[in-house]
């Protein structure tokens, strides 16, 4: 028996309204709605979904920002056993029309004014049950339904969400997500963040994406903690939103961190209520050392994935930083509780410690698999164990590093190099603000290094510069032979550099 019993994200919610009904569980601009609250919107949009035709296994499409509404079209289908779809909000309606297609979405969700002429049009020509709009009006309208609880039959090994990751060689794939799969994450991000019920966590990330699903929703509503939910982050008011909100945990990524370090001082930057942030990857030393100092905030770092749902290698939060004394990059952690994890090579060997090889996973709580492509996903759950496609090694610590992920790695003239010790070196300077390095075709010696540098607002930085710096701190092999100067970088909705992108962008101009 797992941890999580055999429970639904329904039955979650309807045991954490027993035990603090008029807590907070949500504080959203000027709303501040409680578990008790929260329980009567879940039932009558799971009783609105009934009047619409919606079954078990009936997948909805979602294009909703952060707002209280997503978490009722959550918790709604999981109460009746149907299966949300979420949709990035960035998505065009070409994607959306896959995501409709590709889901068997019978219904579709979306948010004024997300939803434009374009995607309107597309949405139009499906036959769906329905086809609904939230305006500033919707709780008006889920007024007309019961605030009575549902019976229906659904288990915690059913499908409640299907995640669709982001595509770089093919269209997205979607990940089938369980409720034992929600409440595994959200159990195991208790702890791995040592939450408690009365802590504030503050999310801003977007919903729709798995960190502010998996690490943070679900641990809040496990531990029975409040939210603090923000539609977007923005560094100038970001200081203003925790004195505003008194927040004590939150989850950050790689580009937050470097905006709020890039800011001028804020008088409530170091007299505040936040103590502590998860992170994910590409930040320096220097950097998560000098947001300590400056802030007062500990950083930890986490490493999950769409596929394995929950933070499956951790920093844990009471250990010294360390860093790879030859590299300078910061371990992602060890390997989190109730999980096991592994280096193997191209054949599967498990590999020793400081053996470069592929991370793979094995935990309770793996995504069911991918939605109607089960060759996709025999190719990355093999023999209970999560293929990551990301390379990295451990050290007799038990500390694993992460080095690149499998199509990051640059092969030059027999040489594996890592990207990421390029970028950590590159970031370093301070001219730069932020730089991607990729491997490009190379003739000669397979691949050349080719870095991405975006310079710091007012400073300047001329290609020479660069190499000697690098040259300074780099084998030889792996000082860049291609540097290009960037006003910005395409990113994901989380704020990631998509390194395909630029890939593509280098090879066809």
């Amino acid at each position: 028996m797992l941890i999580t019993g055999d429970k639904t994200i329904y039955e979650l919610v309807k045991e954490k309204k027993e035990l603090h009904a008029k807590k907070i569980f949500l504080y959203f601009q000027q709303q501040c709605i409680t578990y008790e609250e929260l329980l009567f919107r879940v039932n009558q949009t799971a009783h609105y979904l009934k009047t619409k035709g919606v079954k078990k296994g009936d997948k909805i499409a979602v294009l909703l920002s952060n707002s209280p509404e997503f978490y009722y079209f959550w918790f709604g289908c999981g109460a009746i056993g149907a299966i949300l779809v979420p949709i990035n909000t960035a998505s065009t309606s070409y994607e959306i029309e896959y995501f409709i297609d590709h889901s068997d979405a019978v219904g579709f969700i979306g948010e004024h004014p997300l939803y434009t002429h374009k995607i309107k049009e597309v949405v139009e020509s499906k036959e769906l049950l329905f086809k609904d709009v939230v305006k500033d009006n919707w709780l008006t309208i889920l007024n007309n339904y019961s605030t009575n609880n549902h019976s229906d039959y659904v288990s915690s090994k059913d499908v409640c969400c299907i995640m669709y990751t982001s595509g770089t060689t093919s269209k997205p794939k979607g990940a089938e997500i369980t409720h034992e799969n929600y409440i595994f994450a959200g159990e195991t991000s208790v702890r791995n963040q040592w939450l408690t019920p009365f802590d504030r966590y503050l999310i801003f990330l977007p919903l729709f994406h798995v960190n502010s699903q998996y690490y943070t929703s679900m641990a809040a509503l496990v531990v029975g903690c409040s939210i603090v939910l923000l539609k977007k982050f923005s560094s100038s008011t970001f200081w203003d939103d925790v004195q505003r909100y008194q927040p004590t945990k939150s989850s950050l990524v790689a580009t937050v961190i470097k905006m709020l370090l890039q800011n001028d001082s804020h008088p409530n930057e170091k007299n505040h209520t936040l103590r502590q942030a998860g992170y994910g990857l590409f930040v320096t030393y220097n950097e998560l050392e000098e947001f300590e100092s400056r802030f007062g905030i500990r950083l930890f770092q986490w490493y999950g994935m769409t596929e394995s749902i929950t933070t499956s290698i951790v920093t844990p939060c009471y250990d010294k930083r360390i860093q790879d004394e030859i590299t300078g990059i910061v371990p992602i952690g060890k390997a989190a509780l109730g999980h096991d994890v592994k280096i193997v090579d191209e054949n599967g060997i498990e590999l020793g410690p400081n053996q470069t090889g592929e991370i793979i996973i094995k935990s309770p709580s793996l995504m069911r698999g991918y939605y109607k492509n089960i060759e996709a996903t025999n190719e990355t759950i093999k023999d209970g164990w999560l293929y990551t496609g990301d390379n990295g090694y451990y050290q007799k610590s038990g500390y694993i590093w992460f080095m690149d992920r499998n199509k990051d790695m640059i092969k030059r003239a027999g040489e594996n190099i890592s990207s990421i010790e390029i970028e950590n070196v590159i970031r370093d300077h301070p001219n730069v603000e932020d730089c991607a390095v990729i491997s490009v075709p190379d003739h000669l010696r397979e691949e050349s290094v080719a870095a991405f540098i975006m310079i710091k607002s007012g400073q300047n930085l001329s290609e020479n510069e660069i190499k000697i710096y690098c040259e300074e701190k780099l084998s030889y092999f792996k000082v860049p032979q291609i540097i290009n100067f960037v006003d910005d970088f395409p990113r994901t909705s989380i704020g990631k550099i998509q390194k395909n992108q630029l890939r593509n962008q280098f090879i066809n101009k």
